[in-house]
């Protein structure tokens, strides 16, 4: 009889002839394979035809030989607080406040506003922008509802005050002028300290782009998101305002056509510096009368720029000036 000891060496031999066998296989070790590769070499025949896959044409165009210099950028028109953190506008309705800060900076201030006045606060909505105070039944006053939207110009508000019966507007009268001036002294005061609070609800009241500038039918159009009075009384303003020299100037205005009469010098034809403006004469006084003509067109508001009704004006002036008015109404 063999011993115990005896199978476990006949155990032990059989494994390791096993593992003897699985050291050879059939398929090949390819680990070295990366070690040992040698590039190859690839001939094409002598009559392949070899070119770019994407080329680029070669220019015909001749420079003219002189630097070209770029246009200085033109001055943007700024909204500095110099005139007013709170500024108070006048139109057909009536006074309103336009503040140089987004919507959502100010709700947080016409809650605080609001809350702080002797009669009660009836609703409040951020996401419509509106806050209704209750009337005073002491003095026979009726409710008030201010209203919060975004300006015409990014990073600006527009807030109105006006009373209210049975959810009727009422038309502007001295008791909505004398808490508009509380709100104006109120807002300026509020939102002149640093690190406002910003109301994450009063977002939604942050429309879109209301200006552009398109093309249609071969002309220059700027188009408006707003109603007619807000285009109105801002571009009025913003041109009385910017357009103060002899180049650029409102002769006239006519409302109820929706017409702007200026005088407009393109920036081409403007003499440029000291000495140019004193031995270079401008186009003569008579030259460059242009008419805004704002109207409606499918539900929107175009502005567009004619020599006389009717008669466009040229296309590069359709471009200087209708561009300048789109940047500063963004």
């Amino acid at each position: 009889m063999m011993h115990a000891h005896s199978y476990r060496w006949i155990g032990l031999v059989l494994v390791l002839v096993l593992l003897a066998g699985c050291s050879r296989s059939e398929y090949r070790d390819r680990r070295s394979d990366y070690h040992q590769a040698q590039s190859a070499e690839h001939t094409l025949p002598e009559a392949f035809a070899q070119g770019d896959a994407m080329p680029i044409p070669v220019s015909e165009r001749r420079g003219s030989g002189q630097p070209e210099q770029a246009p200085r950028p033109e001055p943007m028109r700024v909204l500095d607080e110099r005139d007013g953190l709170v500024q108070q506008r006048v139109d057909e309705q009536g006074a309103w406040l336009l503040v140089m800060r987004s919507p959502g900076e100010v709700w947080t201030s016409l809650q605080a506003f609001a809350d702080s006045q002797d009669v009660a606060v009836i609703s409040a909505s951020p996401r419509r922008g509106e806050i209704t105070l209750a009337d005073d039944q002491s003095s026979g006053l009726a409710a008030q509802r201010m209203t919060l939207r975004q300006g015409v110009r990014r990073g600006t508000s527009e807030v109105r005050l006006r009373s209210v019966s049975d959810q009727q507007q009422l038309p502007f009268s001295e008791y909505d002028r004398g808490r508009l001036m509380s709100l104006e002294a109120f807002l300026a005061a509020s939102l002149a300290e640093e690190g406002s609070r910003v109301s994450l609800q009063a977002q939604s009241l942050h429309a879109s782009q209301l200006v552009r500038l398109v093309d249609r039918d071969d002309r220059k159009v700027l188009v408006m998101q707003l109603d007619y009075d807000r285009a109105w009384a801002e571009l009025v303003h913003l041109l009385e305002d910017e357009f103060t020299d002899e180049w650029q100037k409102v002769s006239d205005l006519n409302r109820s056509e929706g017409r702007i009469y200026v005088r407009y010098v393109p920036q081409q034809e403007r003499p440029g510096g000291f000495w140019s403006r004193l031995f270079r004469r401008g186009p003569p006084a008579s030259a460059h009368h242009y008419q805004l003509h704002l109207a409606e067109y499918n539900q929107e508001l175009d502005l567009v720029l004619e020599v006389t009704p009717d008669v466009p004006a040229p296309l590069a002036v359709e471009q200087e000036l209708l561009g300048w008015l789109e940047r500063q109404l963004r």
